[in-house]
């Protein structure tokens, strides 16, 4: 890789992650459909991704545990953004955002991936510097999030009782 590439690869990563972190201080209408759409798309890409990479090389042991951990930190930050994000109820219907709090997070997740990077790169696990797990451990994330506000949305529509 050289300099060149490597300052393209940081300004998308720099782009991205600021228009979700925008888009995460909006309100925005709470769909079960477009809540799940994201980690799924992303999730099946990540994972398509890493298949031609395990084939490719295979996984060591210490790919492995990078990507527990990567798995592990992305879901749980994820968790945390969704118990963070704050729910209104409009008449369009339920709106949520993650709000600024909850978007900072973000930053802590890109500090940990690139230091889970910068492990692998050293132990030589290339598997875990690759698209498809960047994909996942973005997936997971999405989904952790997802997880806690349809779990915070269904509470906010209590069912009557017969």
């Amino acid at each position: 890789m050289n300099v060149q590439n490597a300052v393209v690869d940081g300004a998308v990563a720099v782009l991205v992650i600021g228009w979700i972190m925008y888009r995460q201080t909006r309100w925005q209408v709470l769909d079960a459909n477009r809540l799940w759409r994201g980690p799924i798309i992303l999730g099946l890409v990540g994972f398509l991704q890493m298949k031609s990479v395990v084939t490719g090389g295979g996984l060591g042991v210490m790919s492995v545990a990078l990507l527990a951990v990567s798995a592990a930190l992305g879901a749980g930050i994820g968790v945390v953004m969704g118990m963070l994000s704050q729910l209104r109820r409009t008449a369009a219907g339920l709106e949520a955002r993650t709000g600024w709090a909850g978007s900072l997070l973000w930053l802590v997740l890109l500090a940990a991936r690139i230091g889970v990077d910068v492990v692998a790169h050293l132990a030589g696990a290339v598997a875990v510097t690759s698209v498809g797990a960047i994909l996942l451990v973005v997936a997971l994330n999405r989904a952790g999030r997802a997880l806690v506000l349809a779990r915070r949305a269904e509470q906010a529509h209590p069912v009557a009782a017969h």
